[in-house]
């Protein structure tokens, strides 16, 4: 193998290894209106752990690190690990308690505190989390945005929010509840479309039937359905991607030799 044809190999497996390896928080799941109270899910799609402690959040309407909610000190998210965030009307232990039992969680589950009150989701909304330097580190806005919209980070610099998509067509051209926003009911989660799209460019969908992506049922309420602690499985479809370009660009230079 020639040192050019070695050196693009060595490149597209690099790149392979950087996208695997770099630590990722990504919004996989959001319940706006679901019995147990509304809740978000965050997950770490990276090889290395992540420590959230001074990250903070907050929903669409606010969309600003001065106003947000601060998670618990010690919230960790281990590589490859996801934890629930119950918003209802406070982050403290009892809330935490109430909404592990509404949903029949184990103790496996974790459960992310914060601190601060009137927290809640709604229609067309979303949430905004902070990393420890107060910069935007995700987003997930269910609402159909007819104009950018952007955060206000700790600097006071704004970033634009990622536009939502849903991951089948058609798309909205209404603002619901996040359940509505991914195609099912208003007591529906809207989780990530983990194995048809990737944490850089998500798509998302509604956990209208248990059973399916790991949905299962609300104790208290057989309509709301959701996925709360169900980790995901990383779509691999931008590293065979990278992968597949990478064998390509050998096949061309085979083509020429």
């Amino acid at each position: 193998m020639s040192h050019l044809k070695s050196s693009i190999l060595t490149a597209a497996l690099a790149l392979v290894t950087l996208s695997s390896a770099n630590a990722q928080i990504i919004i996989t799941e959001i319940n706006s209106n679901g019995a147990g109270g509304d809740f978000f899910e965050i997950y770490n799609t990276g090889s290395s752990n992540v420590d959230l402690t001074g990250w903070r959040w907050n929903d669409r309407d606010a969309r600003a690190w001065s106003t947000g909610f601060t998670l618990d000190s010690g919230s960790t998210l281990l590589a490859g690990e996801a934890a629930v965030v119950p918003v209802g009307t406070s982050g403290n232990t009892t809330a935490l308690g109430n909404f592990r039992t509404s949903w029949g969680l184990s103790s496996s589950v974790k459960l992310f505190g914060w601190t601060g009150a009137g927290a809640g989701l709604g229609s067309g909304d979303g949430i905004v989390l902070f990393n420890s330097s107060g910069n935007v580190a995700a987003s997930l806005i269910y609402r159909v945005l007819p104009t950018a919209e952007f955060a206000t980070q700790q600097d006071l610099t704004t970033v634009q929010l990622s536009t939502f998509i849903k991951a089948t067509s058609p798309q909205p051209t209404a603002n619901g509840h996040a359940g509505v926003m991914g195609g099912g009911a208003a007591t529906d989660s809207l989780v990530w479309n983990y194995w048809g799209s990737t944490a850089e460019n998500p798509t998302y969908f509604s956990t209208s039937t248990v059973g399916f992506a790991g949905a299962f049922a609300n104790t208290s309420s057989p309509t709301t359905i959701g996925s709360p602690g169900v980790v995901p499985e990383p779509s691999s479809a931008s590293l065979m991607l990278l992968g597949f370009s990478g064998l390509l660009a050998l096949r061309r230079l085979n083509r020429k030799s």
